[in-house]
C-alpha cells in the first residue's frame, strides 16, 4: 500500500510541474511575440500580443540611458497603452511581470 502510495503522488507531482512547465512556455511563446511602437498620432506607446489580467511593470529609457518613465499597468485587450508625449529618438522599453522580462527597441520619427 505505502509503495502505491508513493508512485501515485510522484506521478501527480510530475504531472504538476508538466502543466507549470507547459504554462510557462504558452507566456514565453506569447512574450516572444510581443511588439511595442510609437503611435505619434495619439502620443502613445502601443505594446501588442501580451497575456491579459496580467500587472506589467513598464520602464522606458532613452538611447542614453536616462530613465523616462516607470509605471505599472494592467493589459486591456492583449495590449498595453502608454500616453506619454516623446521627442525624436531611440527608446529601449522593459515590459516585466514577477516571472518574465521582455526588452524592446523602438524609434520616434
Amino acid at each position: 500500500m505505502k509503495r502505491l502510495l508513493l508512485i501515485l503522488f510522484t506521478f501527480s507531482c510530475l504531472n504538476i510541474f508538466a502543466q507549470t512547465q507547459d504554462t510557462l512556455k504558452s507566456t514565453f511563446s506569447t512574450f516572444e511575440q510581443t511588439t511595442a511602437y510609437y503611435d505619434r498620432l495619439n502620443s502613445m506607446i502601443v505594446v501588442n500580443s501580451i497575456p491579459e489580467n496580467t500587472k506589467y511593470s513598464i520602464e522606458l529609457y532613452d538611447i542614453t540611458g536616462l530613465s523616462i518613465v516607470k509605471s505599472d499597468l494592467f493589459a486591456i485587450n492583449r495590449k498595453l497603452e502608454i500616453p506619454l508625449p516623446l521627442k525624436q529618438g531611440i527608446y529601449i522599453l522593459i515590459i516585466g511581470t514577477k516571472n518574465f522580462s521582455i526588452t524592446r527597441k523602438f524609434r520616434v520619427n
